[in-house]
């Protein structure tokens, strides 16, 4: 460009002044593209670290508190029913294992009652080389129970150096798209809010461990002209083929921590595991598989959470004298005796139980009895009525449906494979996905509309209007072609820190340096002031975005992102108004702010914004000006589901969580146990 540009100066004959002036075009604008792609350079040198390993260990740390303060709270929602605690005993299995992983007892318990002398599940695990753990047992066996509370015993005895286990649930790992550890990035991001480098560098040091809840959620179980194969206790039998299972233990075989199997933790069911060929199962690990409730210890527990009401006694004294009968083989397992527990512990006849001989005919019984309990308890402990037990089940019947059709071909299939998150910005499907999205496209376009008035408080309304008009059809088509709503967040402590400032300077300073670029072409103050306006707001945006202290809870997440709606719709105003009122005149100026604003607001510069800065600037988030796609979305959905799922969905979710229907993980809802959301699915 300079040389072009020499030629043509000196073949006009220009002045020396009018040389000098005319060349310095396109220096200045090359000058400023070197700047702007060394601009990654910069940044990747301002975000190392002297000592990159301490970083990781350091970030570790806020990982782990993390963690532990939000998987506390989901244990002891998890086991707050009970006042009395079930002690799961398990024993090692090494029976078509290959390569075995060293242990040092055959056999353990979840914790230390002062009974035998085994160790607990924690001692257990430190004691295994490699430390790699495979937790089997019977549907209800109290698999997750014990995954959870061994993670929570890592994380309170952990070093600095000690990996920091996550929770992760298997049915939502897709293997063909990533590996665990782009599975394990994808959760840190996702669903513990951490930024993409950091948790990058955490996987790469090996600072995570992956708890991994639930293999035999992955694929659908056998089945027959529609309906499930049962084996002779009554229990769905699983397909030995289960080729999402299959993929991800192939991929969990080559996890490796330099020559050495990496550590990771594994829940599955014992019959799935074992229906499995024994060359895809996981190798170099250890298999514990835990047993039944023996009856001493079901009499013990019935007897204690009923506070030895008379009520119980028939059910207890069948159990004493038939120790092998049907009733006592049903309740062997902590899962259906706390269901019991809490089904009949106002109202009822236990003996009811004993009518039912099999495990799948008592599971129907106590699931049907369990959401009409469920409220009548929380009638009782509020004192007032909140919710009526059939709209609980419609409600939450409509949920279950909608992850069975979370996996495609799965949907009129009950024992199928399912999808296990209820996350609130990703059920706009529920009500159609088209319907929604018209919708959705309908009501930004209105919105914009709105600020039509403000186009008479111009000098020329005739030009402004139908500007306003476009700009709503395009919001409107913006919104109707987004498949896939993602919320954003900030964090604005971090401002306070020097990373933030930091990041602030950079943002101002990009901002500067496109209002030069711009002044070439435009009245210099304009390209400044523009400039000014959108670095500053860049700069905010990208200095707020932070470690988490805490999981971000479902509601905190839609908050969050309309938080950054705002800031984003802020700072579309701000640059049109700057831009529009140093060209044209004030009035118009802040005419445009405003319609700048609304737009801004609904996402009309999302995909513009996610283009420009995708690939240029790394630390800058996908799209600045972004609005809050994903909270509209969602109250779109709202507005759509009335006759399907109460409109104050978060309040009776969290309800759902309080009496034990759903758990919370993570910034998503789970249902409490999936016997729950297969029973619901077809019912």
């Amino acid at each position: 460009m300079v040389i072009v540009a020499t030629v043509w100066v000196l073949g006009e004959g220009k002045s020396a002044v009018d040389s000098v002036t005319l060349l310095g075009f396109p220096v200045a604008l090359a000058s400023l593209m070197v700047a702007v792609a060394g601009i990654p350079a910069a940044l990747s040198a301002l975000t190392q670290t002297p000592d990159d390993a301490a970083a990781a260990r350091a970030a570790a740390a806020r990982l782990a508190r993390q963690v532990h303060q939000a998987e506390q709270r989901e244990w002891l929602r998890l086991v707050g029913g009970d006042t009395e605690r079930i002690n799961l005993h398990f024993t090692l299995r090494t029976d078509g294992q290959r390569r075995p992983a060293v242990t040092v007892a055959t056999s353990g318990s979840l914790f230390d009652d002062g009974g035998a002398s085994v160790p607990d599940i924690v001692t257990f695990y430190r004691d295994t080389r490699p430390a790699r753990l495979v937790v089997t047992g019977s549907p209800g066996a109290g698999k997750t129970v014990l995954a959870l509370e061994l993670l929570l015993a890592l994380i309170g005895s952990r070093s600095e150096t000690d990996p920091v286990p996550i929770r992760l649930s298997l049915a939502e790992w897709d293997t063909s798209a990533m590996d665990l550890e782009g599975f394990l990035v994808r959760h840190l991001t996702q669903a513990l809010d951490w930024p993409q480098h950091i948790a990058t560098r955490l996987v790469q040091h090996h600072l995570v461990l992956p708890v991994l809840d639930g293999l035999d959620e992955m694929d659908p179980l056998l089945s027959r002209n529609g309906h499930p194969v049962l084996d002779r206790r009554g229990n769905p039998r699983p397909d030995p083929d289960a080729p999402r299972a299959r993929a991800a233990l192939n991929l969990l075989n080559i996890y490796q921590d330099g020559l050495s199997p990496a550590p990771l933790i594994l829940t599955c069911r014992g019959a799935h595991y074992e229906a499995l060929p024994e060359a895809d199962r996981l190798r170099t690990a250890a298999r514990i598989h835990i047993a039944h409730v023996t009856p001493e210890r079901a009499i013990t527990y019935l007897a204690q959470r009923s506070g030895d009401s008379p009520r119980w006694n028939s059910l207890l004294r069948h159990l004493d004298s038939h120790p092998a009968g049907p009733a006592a083989q049903a309740l062997s397992t902590p899962w259906r005796l706390s269901l019991a527990a809490t089904i009949y512990h106002r109202s009822g006849e236990p003996h009811e139980l004993l009518a039912h001989t099999t495990p799948s005919d008592l599971d129907n019984h106590l699931l049907g009895r369990l959401i009409p309990a469920a409220t009548e308890l929380d009638v009782l402990a509020r004192h007032h009525r909140r919710y009526k037990a059939e709209d609980v089940h419609r409600w939450l019947s409509a949920l279950a449906v909608h992850l069975a059709s979370v996996r495609p071909g799965t949907a009129s299939e009950p024992t199928g494979a399912m999808g296990t998150d209820l996350v609130l910005h990703e059920l706009w499907p529920m009500s159609g996905r088209r319907r929604i999205r018209a919708v959705d496209a309908v009501l930004s376009a209105l919105t914009v509309l709105l600020t039509l008035p403000v186009a008479w408080a111009t000098p020329n309304p005739a030009i402004f209007a139908p500007g306003i008009v476009f700009v709503s059809v395009a919001v409107g088509a913006i919104a109707a072609l987004n498949t896939s709503p993602a919320p954003h967040r900030l964090h604005w402590g971090r401002l306070a820190t020097s990373q933030g400032r930091v990041d602030l300077t950079l943002g101002l300073t990009a901002g500067l340096l496109a209002g030069v670029g711009l002044s070439f072409f435009a009245d210099a103050l304009l390209g400044i002031g523009f400039g000014l306006a959108c670095g500053l707001i860049g700069g905010l945006v990208v200095g707020a975005i932070g470690q988490p202290v805490s999981t971000a809870s479902p509601r905190q997440i839609l908050r969050n992102d309309l938080t950054y709606g705002l800031m984003s719709g802020a700072a579309w105003g701000l640059a049109t108004a700057v831009a529009a009122g140093l060209t044209l005149d004030p009035r118009t100026g802040l005419s445009c702010g405003i319609v700048g604003f609304v737009s801004g607001l609904v996402g009309l510069t999302a995909g513009i914004t996610a283009k420009l800065f995708d690939g240029i600037l790394p630390r800058f988030p996908t799209g600045i000006a972004a609005g809050f796609p994903a909270t509209r979305r969602y109250l779109v959905f709202l507005l759509c589901s009335r006759n399907r799922l109460p409109f104050r969905l978060i309040i009776f979710l969290d309800w759902s969580c309080d009496v034990g229907l759903l758990r919370r993980s993570g910034p998503a809802y789970q249902f409490r146990h999936r016997e729950i959301q297969r029973w619901l699915t077809p019912h």
